[in-house]
């Protein structure tokens, strides 16, 4: 059995995170605030440099395209803070302030942060932290035995592109562990040295940020071809610009593969784990009260103690079944099943740990806040897209594609398909007529006697062959008849927002990986209509409205006539089923039946 341990990645700022976690309602920090050419690169933030008793201090934070949280050193006068040259990208800022707090324990102190603020640099000098140009950066390995222990481990080091102390991972040495795992060594200059001058290995290295943290990380893959018995590894970067070293290795042997087979098939059908229903003999401790004799005393005295008897209950066969397999599906179940906002929440939170523990890492540098609902979702958002990609790069037979890239090819593109999603959401995009999160579809709330039947207008509409026309017929389906899909719709057609963006890079990917020259529009059209007939075919519960089931089957019949694969349709990634789409809709269509 492989043992995978959780691996929490502390800040530098350390004594602030932990004298924080004894806080007691600090008083609220005003946000920072910006001026001058921001798109340009060339701005000013301005924040309250307060040091007035119970503050004792106040410091401005910025954070550059999704990566960790840096002091910015400031200098007189204090509170303004001039920036010049800004690369594109995305910066947000905020302000930590530290107080006297005499009620907090065990230090009397707490800080507390303020709201963040974003600025977005457009036409600046191109970042050499931007993903495309991670993607081009080029690594090697080599293998030698840096601790005399028998085993050989491994050493990466990059060889072009970037800077050694952006964050992400320059040079690294692993050290083999007895299972045939590495463990990142926290090497000196000596060892690096030693280690740069082992033989090289030519294994396949790919990078892709695995974690969606803004730092590519590596998978090596064909080591086992050098090192007998070590499987394919993922190393991720530490995301620390002082620390080019990866912040954790995990293979992707025999639990990942096991543990990705139990995920998709959960959602390809809701009765996968029964097949491994087994029964587990368990020790359980019974009560037991009564006369014994003491010894120590000479005489009887009158006590309770425990027994244990051997029992049969119920379980799951550990050689097809992992705890974290089980955990996932069953949770994801659970908020399926949510009936409000907070339960949501509480079952994306367990979600969000146990893939954690699935990868070896807490997912990204900062750990969303699950008070707030959309931030919540946007974690769900990531963590889907993830799975979905990893799921074949596993190996999991489920999500091996048949095209012609490798499912590492085909991992790797549908991560840079969520990233240039995820910078359109910050560049501006057509303005939509509803509201809710960018990375989930509203629900679409109707009366009970609401007629979900295709309009004559809708009619007309879905007789065009133009983007216009198959936003009108979804615009008129949301707005006049409360048709769930009719928000994911428009936002297709707009390649709006994250679902509406990923279901077309989704498509333009898969186009690519299977040999097939596609059009956007063409493909649009004939789902459009496709979902007419199949509201005007409607048989089934509420007619007219659609089940996740019945919008899937018509999503992969569409996509089969252009050549593509059932897992085109971006609400069943994992296989393409239709029970998948029905598990799924959570995300993409929360109202559907």
């Amino acid at each position: 059995m492989e043992i995978h341990n959780k691996v929490t990645a502390f800040p530098t700022f350390f004594f602030l995170l932990l004298i924080s976690l004894f806080s007691l309602n600090a008083n609220a920090v005003s946000p920072p605030s910006a001026s001058g050419n921001q798109s340009g690169g060339n701005y000013t933030i301005t924040y309250n440099h307060n040091t007035n008793y119970p503050v004792l201090a106040s410091w401005l934070e910025e954070k550059v395209d999704g990566g960790a949280w840096t002091t910015i050193t400031d200098s007189a006068p204090l509170g303004t803070i001039n920036f010049t040259d800004k690369v594109n990208g995305t910066y947000e800022y905020r302000v930590g302030q530290l107080e006297d707090n005499y009620y907090s324990y065990p230090f009397p102190f707490s800080v507390s942060w303020s709201s963040t603020i974003s600025v977005v640099v457009t036409g600046g000098a191109p970042s050499d932290m931007a993903y495309s140009t991670q993607l081009t950066y080029s690594y090697e390995a080599r293998k030698g035995d840096i601790n005399a222990d028998g085993l050989q481990d491994l050493y990466i080091k990059r060889t072009s592109g970037g800077t050694s102390n952006n964050g992400v991972l320059y040079e690294t040495i692993l050290t083999q562990l007895t299972d045939k795992t590495f463990s990142v060594l926290s090497a000196s200059a000596s060892q690096k040295a030693t280690a740069s001058g082992w033989p090289t290995i030519n294994v396949d290295i790919r990078s892709a940020d695995f974690n969606i943290d803004g730092y590519v990380d590596l998978v090596v893959k064909d080591i086992g071809n050098y090192i007998s018995g070590v499987a394919n590894q993922m190393i991720f970067s530490s995301g620390n610009p002082s620390n080019g070293q990866a912040s954790t290795a995990t293979s992707l042997g025999s639990y990942i593969n096991k543990t990705m087979t139990n995920i998709a098939g959960n959602f390809s059908n809701p009765d996968y784990f029964d097949q491994y229903m087994v029964q587990v003999q368990v020790p359980y401790p019974i009560l037991v009260c009564g006369f014994y004799y003491d010894y120590f005393y000479e005489s009887y005295v009158y006590g309770c103690w425990y027994e244990y008897a051997i029992v049969t209950v119920p379980g799951y066969d550990s050689n097809f079944v992992t705890q974290e397999g089980l955990d996932f599906a069953f949770t994801w179940t659970e908020l399926e099943q949510t009936s409000t906002d907070g339960d949501f929440r509480t079952a994306a939170e367990i979600l969000y740990d146990i893939f954690g523990t699935i990868l070896g890492i807490d997912m990204g540098v900062d750990r969303p806040d699950f008070n707030n609902q959309n931030a919540v979702e946007e974690a769900l958002a990531k963590i889907w897209v993830i799975l979905s990609d990893l799921c074949g790069e596993s190996g999991a037979t489920e999500c091996i594609g048949e095209g012609a890239q490798t499912t590492a090819e085909e991992a790797t593109q549908g991560l840079i398909g969520f990233h240039l999603c995820a910078g359109q959401l910050l560049t501006g995009q057509a303005p939509l007529p509803f509201t809710g999160n960018p990375y989930r579809t509203p629900k679409v709330s109707h009366s009970g006697s609401q007629n979900f039947s295709i309009t004559s207008s809708q009619s007309t509409y879905s007789a065009g062959a133009t983007d216009t026309a198959r936003r009108n017929f979804w615009l008129s389906r949301y707005n006049d008849s409360k048709d769930p899909l009719g928000p994911l719709g428009v936002n297709v057609v707009d390649n709006a927002y994250m679902l509406g963006c990923l279901a077309n890079e989704r498509t333009l990917q898969m186009a690519d990986i299977y040999g097939q020259t596609v059009s956007l529009n063409v493909i649009g059209v004939d789902m459009m209509r496709a979902h007419r007939d199949a509201v005007t075919q409607d048989g089934v519960g509420i007619l007219g409205k659609l089940s996740a089931k019945q919008i899937a089957e018509y999503h992969v019949e569409v996509f089969g006539t252009h050549g593509l694969p059932a897992r085109t349709f971006g609400g069943a990634p994992f296989t393409g089923t239709p029970s998948e789409a029905k598990k799924t809709k959570v995300i993409w269509c929360p109202s559907c039946e």
